[in-house]
């Protein structure tokens, strides 16, 4: 079976490894280029001087040719070789039938071989070269033809050994291969450090990853100080991811705290209204239990009986509503917000306070005029509250004090009473729901009051804040944002264009 190449499985090779294998073998293709260049061109310069070199001396060898009457006429008259013959050149003069008429000492008893079919005649047509091997020894032969007096008498012949040529090429690759070695471990060397510098934000970049997989510390960073290249480049885009990642989990890990902190409110606030709820029931029923199984029992206990269970349902009705209220307020329902204006509000709840309160004085302190973007039946049930609160907690006699003022972009009513206070371990947990302090628990308070007062406050996006000491009483402030300009403006404008709208209806 013949797998495709694409399945083959491939070598891992680092990326510092594989840039170092690629400028290697670039580099090698460029010096073996470079090498064979330079050799050529080498070899040709030096072949070319030999060559110029045997053409020039047999010139001079046929120049200095005549013909003689001795010892017959036209006899060809040579000088001698060996005045242009000189180590490693080697010349040699014969006749058209191939007969030497002279040879230079150096050749002793060699002689060089003709062109052609071994015949001077088809020799001394042009000049020729040719290389020819004499015992083992390479010659650069040059054949001229003999010319005297413009006849063509013979051939000359000019040779010179390559041995010299052929050892400076050879000397000249091993030159070359070695230089080409050390360059390519040079270039190795140099290119791992030059890649291994290029690519270590890389490996700080791994690194950090694998720190923020382990701890999940998305604060750190990778530090580049090269210069603004690629590579910083990347870092700064990964430094940038970085800040997101952080911020994103920072958002989770607070949505992640705020959803297990609601899910542990629900789990304790569903422990406590079964508890709450638990009381009164097993109140009710204890007495309803005994209403059935006693029949001896005086009108007197059957009365106390049965207002027990009126008081106990009573309560049990008090702390429903409570609970719808608040589930009501956790579900979020948008109410329709209008301006609701605090002097009024705060007038009405202190004549509805004075209706609820039993040897206690409930009136007005200092009073501004305030007016907040709102739902006024939940303010109301708001002041309610806290007016109900210092009722249950201030003897007759006593006096509950209502008063409103105002700051730049703020409006502040303020409950006070000269009832028993709150003690100093109970403050931090008195908006807490279910939470009853000693005193609470003895008034039979439900423990959700003063939480749905802090949750509407909230939903207006204001705060309640106590101020209370033991025997002194304690005073509640409720801060709640100013009505803007802006929105008065927007609210009469929509004011005019509904009673227009109105007026204009047939």
């Amino acid at each position: 079976m013949v797998w495709p190449w694409w399945r083959i499985p491939q070598p891992r090779l680092s990326l510092r490894l594989r840039l170092t294998v690629f400028y290697t073998v670039i580099l090698c293709l460029a010096l073996i280029v470079f090498g064979v260049f330079l050799s050529l061109t080498l070899a040709r310069t030096l072949y070319g001087e030999v060559d110029r070199s045997i053409a020039g001396r047999a010139r001079q060898v046929n120049n200095t040719v005549w013909l003689s009457n001795w010892p017959f006429a036209g006899s060809i008259e040579v000088p001698r070789p060996d005045a242009f013959a000189e180590a490693g050149t080697f010349v040699q003069v014969s006749d058209l039938d191939g007969k030497v008429l002279a040879v230079s000492d150096n050749l002793g008893a060699q002689r060089l071989p003709i062109d052609g079919v071994n015949s001077a005649r088809s020799s001394a047509d042009t000049p020729s070269y040719r290389t020819v091997e004499v015992n083992g020894d390479k010659l650069r032969v040059y054949s001229l033809p003999l010319t005297v007096d413009g006849r063509t008498m013979g051939l000359v012949q000019v040779a010179r050994t390559l041995t010299p040529i052929e050892d400076t090429l050879a000397r000249l690759h091993i030159l070359l291969t070695l230089g080409v070695v050390l360059c390519l471990a040079l270039c190795m060397a140099v290119g791992w450090l030059l890649a291994h510098t290029a690519l270590s934000p890389l490996d700080e970049m791994t690194k950090t990853a694998q720190t923020i997989g382990q701890a999940r510390d998305f604060s750190q960073r990778v530090q580049h100080r090269g210069p603004p290249d690629e590579i910083w480049k990347l870092a700064d885009t990964f430094n940038g991811m970085l800040e997101q990642l952080e911020s994103s989990y920072a958002e989770l890990q607070a949505a992640y705290e705020q959803v297990e902190a609601s899910l542990s409110s629900q789990r304790r606030f569903t422990a406590d209204a079964s508890h709450e709820l638990r009381t009164p029931l097993t109140t009710i029923l204890g007495n309803a239990s005994l209403l059935q199984q006693t029949d001896e029992m005086t009108a007197e206990d059957r009365q106390a009986s049965i207002a027990q269970i009126h008081a106990e349902a009573e309560r049990m009705n008090r702390l429903v509503q409570d609970l719808l209220a608040l589930a009501r307020l956790d579900a979020g329902q948008s109410t329709p917000r209008q301006p609701v204006d605090l002097r009024s509000l705060v007038d009405e709840v202190t004549a509805q306070g004075r209706l609820l309160a039993q040897g206690v004085e409930v009136r007005m302190g200092d009073l501004s005029e305030a007016v907040v973007e709102g739902d006024r039946d939940h303010l109301k049930q708001l002041l309610l509250i806290l007016v109900d609160n210092a009722l249950k907690y201030t003897r007759q006699g006593g006096q509950v004090i209502l008063s409103l003022r105002c700051a730049s972009r703020f409006a502040e009513v303020l409950v006070r009473d000269t009832g028993v206070g709150i003690a100093r371990r109970d403050l931090p947990h008195i908006f807490e729901r279910f939470y009853r302090g000693d005193r609470a628990r003895k008034a039979g308070g439900t423990g959700l009051g003063l939480s749905i007062a802090q949750r509407i406050a909230r939903e207006h996006g204001g705060h309640i804040a106590v101020d209370s000491e033991p025997g002194r009483g304690s005073m509640f402030t409720v801060r709640l944002p100013r009505r803007s300009r802006q929105q008065t403006d927007r609210s009469e404008d929509r004011n005019a264009h509904q009673g227009s709208e109105t007026r204009s209806a047939p």
